[in-house]
């Protein structure tokens, strides 16, 4: 069935309007950690290859090592692994696409109930985070709750939990950005959790303390 000539023009007019917006878009678009890049280099099978990438902002590429490309645009890595490209080639063709749509996450690690990435959402707090992560564990140590951010410029904050939940001062909550990541430090040093092991322990002294009485009268 062949279809009419008028349907014919005004459904390729779409697909090029459409693959238009979409070059658009993907040229607005600037890369960001845990995206997925095909990178097609013209005859040249063993440096045509997808890679992620990687937390840090990073991309581990053949005769070009590792790479920053976080926060440029596609066509900006396509001019600079061409320009890198061309030590090694003669007028290397370099075509990069972005594989499947990332979503941006949040790493909640250490003692808490759940530790996992969780989903980014503007505005969220850690405590928002930290909820979805089922909270710290007993073992937790409260006072160091270290935030790391990777964007540049980004450095690592300390956040007391204790101070965040019983106040009501919002700059003890800090809001999360995309790819940060949150972890909570483990109690260190000799705890007890509760007179029941006071006595435990209590009695393995007192063990001792007269095995050692009972050897030394010998």
């Amino acid at each position: 069935m062949k279809l009419p000539y008028g349907i014919l023009i005004a459904t390729m007019a779409f697909l090029m309007i459409a693959g238009t917006n979409c070059q658009a878009e993907e040229e607005m678009y600037r890369i960001k950690p845990g995206d997925q890049l095909n990178l097609y280099v013209h005859e040249n099978n063993d440096l045509t290859m997808g890679v992620t990438v990687l937390p840090d902002g990073t991309i581990s590429y053949p005769l070009v090592g590792n790479l920053y490309v976080q926060g440029l645009t596609v066509s900006g890595l396509q001019d600079i692994l061409t320009q890198k490209l061309s030590a090694y080639l003669q007028k290397p063709v370099v075509v990069i696409s972005l594989g499947a749509e990332t979503v941006d996450r949040v790493y909640i690690l250490g003692e808490v109930r759940s530790p996992n990435t969780y989903q980014y959402h503007e505005g969220d707090r850690l405590t928002d985070y930290l909820a979805q992560a089922g909270g710290p564990t007993d073992m937790a140590n409260w006072k160091k709750c270290s935030v790391y951010t990777i964007n540049p410029g980004g450095q690592k904050r300390t956040v007391n939990l204790r101070e965040t939940f019983q106040s009501r001062d919002l700059t003890l909550n800090p809001v999360l950005k995309p790819n940060d990541t949150v972890f909570i430090e483990r109690k260190s040093g000799f705890i007890i959790n509760n007179w029941g092991e006071i006595g435990q322990i209590f009695g393995i002294m007192v063990g001792v303390a007269t095995l050692y009485f009972i050897s030394s009268r010998r």
